[in-house]
């Protein structure tokens, strides 16, 4: 099946909504790719996809060896939620508000949680708290993984959170791929 068939969904979401999808464009393979290689599909544990959208980087999650049932999508748009379902079978959608994700996924722990998320439009206090809550959900060593077009860290240096990037020049526009991992 064509890359254009899996994006149907991204577009009709970004024609009804422009401002509630994260990006004008879809997730390139490059991009995907990038933020895949930033989990460990070794090391035992779930991982937790905020904002998994059309699926791009759900397939390639799940191209790098992390098992369906280690897997929970997080999408807000019911269309994505329904055309995550369809296209993943025995992956957990979990259909709200990605932000509030503890709320849908209680007092889990993750290996990594990947986010795609819109976190530039949130004042400062919202993305802290949204980072504060992602490192809460991590289990011991886990790591918090934030795609974005800002070449600024979403979430400025702390002390007590090792901060790295990578920026993947194949996608267009380049993205950059954070990690955050407790110091």
């Amino acid at each position: 099946m064509s890359q254009a068939v899996f994006e149907l969904p991204f577009w009709r979401a970004f024609l009804a909504n422009p401002l509630g999808v994260a990006s004008p464009v879809p997730s390139g393979p490059a991009l995907a790719r990038a933020v895949a290689a930033a989990v460990d599909a070794q090391v035992p544990g779930g991982v937790l996809e905020l904002g998994a959208g059309s699926g791009a980087v759900t397939a390639a999650l799940l191209a790098r060896g992390i098992a369906p049932a280690d897997l929970i999508a997080v999408e807000y748009a019911p269309d994505f939620c329904t055309h995550l379902r369809q296209r993943f079978a025995g992956l957990m959608v979990l259909e709200g508000d990605a932000f509030a994700f503890p709320g849908l996924t209680g007092n889990r722990r993750f290996k990594a949680i990947v986010s795609g998320l819109p976190v530039m439009a949130r004042s400062s206090q919202q993305r802290w708290a949204f980072l504060n809550r992602t490192l809460e959900a991590l289990q011991p060593g886990g790591v918090f993984i934030q795609f974005s077009y800002s070449p600024l860290s979403p979430f400025p240096a702390r002390r007590d959170v090792i901060t790295s990037r990578r920026t993947v020049w194949a996608n267009l526009p380049p993205m950059q791929v954070w990690r955050y991992r407790r110091a």
